[in-house]
């Protein structure tokens, strides 16, 4: 007896109906059963439903079925919340909190953002290009920038240049007590300038910005003299995608299983450069 599923898809900003109704070229129509469903389909011994809002698939899986939830997943605007993500996950294993490529469906843990001419291109461990945008298939489309990602304003920029697009943007704000006891003064005013870049990002709708205010997260006191020991904490505490330009924070998180975005220092200069030549 094949394995019984019920996924629901949210529908959001960007959804391609073109997309999903070529795909359901190959199923069959059915009547919708109440007035709220838009389209109903049936293929293979599943129940495709289309609502305003949602995109719910019931039924049977098997090989073909599994083939043909890999095409809807495709579709842009389609995205699974953290329930949906955890019952796709046990459809198609993977290692724990790793990103679900949109091309092969290989999983990394480490993803790597590479300069191409004028542009940033972001690589899971398969090689294959990652847009970075939701849904990423994994818990959460949230990401933590460490300290250097903050203090070079590279999250701000790659923001305003497309990248990131609608994330959750995990920013602490006792993160600027915790920089008090590093290298003095400029650091904290870098960062206290970067948070307000994402905040004015915010308002502008392209992320959503977390700030834990009022959120109890307990923080071992043993390790806040040690900077990367806190971004890594914080990653864990709120589940977030790492984004760091040190090589030893990307292999400590590596360790702890941790997902995480990879940006080399030697590129901040150039992506001020993209950002100046796409500035109009």
């Amino acid at each position: 007896m094949s394995e019984h599923v019920t996924l629901v898809f949210d529908i959001s900003w960007g959804f391609e109906e073109p997309a999903l109704l070529k795909l359901m070229e190959i199923a069959v129509q059915k009547k919708p059963s109440s007035s709220y469903e838009r389209k109903a389909w049936s293929i293979n011994g599943l129940t495709i439903m289309l609502f305003e809002k949602k995109l719910v698939v019931q039924g049977g899986l098997n090989q073909n079925t599994k083939e043909f939830l890999r095409g809807l997943k495709e579709i842009p605007g389609l995205s699974l919340d953290g329930k949906n993500v955890a019952t796709w996950l046990q459809i198609f294993p993977s290692r724990h909190n790793a990103v679900l490529c949109p091309e092969c469906k290989e999983t990394s843990l480490s993803i790597t953002g590479e300069m191409e001419g004028l542009d940033m291109v972001f690589k899971g461990e398969c090689g294959h290009k990652n847009r970075l945008r939701p849904p990423m298939f994994m818990l959460t489309n949230r990401i933590l920038p460490d300290i250097n990602i903050l203090i070079s304003k590279t999250l701000s920029r790659l923001i305003e240049l497309g990248y990131f697009d609608r994330f959750e943007v995990v920013f602490p704000e006792f993160i600027l007590d915790v920089i008090d006891q590093f290298k003095g003064p400029s650091r904290k005013d870098a960062v206290s300038d970067e948070l307000t870049n994402l905040r004015e990002l915010e308002k502008d709708s392209k992320i959503t910005l977390n700030t834990l205010t009022g959120l109890p997260l307990t923080i071992d006191p043993s390790i806040l003299k040690d900077e990367d020991k806190v971004i890594l904490e914080l990653a864990q505490l709120t589940n977030s995608i790492l984004m760091t330009s040190d090589k030893v924070l990307k292999q400590r998180a590596g360790l702890q299983e941790r997902p995480t975005i990879y940006v080399s220092p030697d590129d901040y200069g150039k992506i001020k450069v993209i950002e100046k030549v796409r500035t109009p």
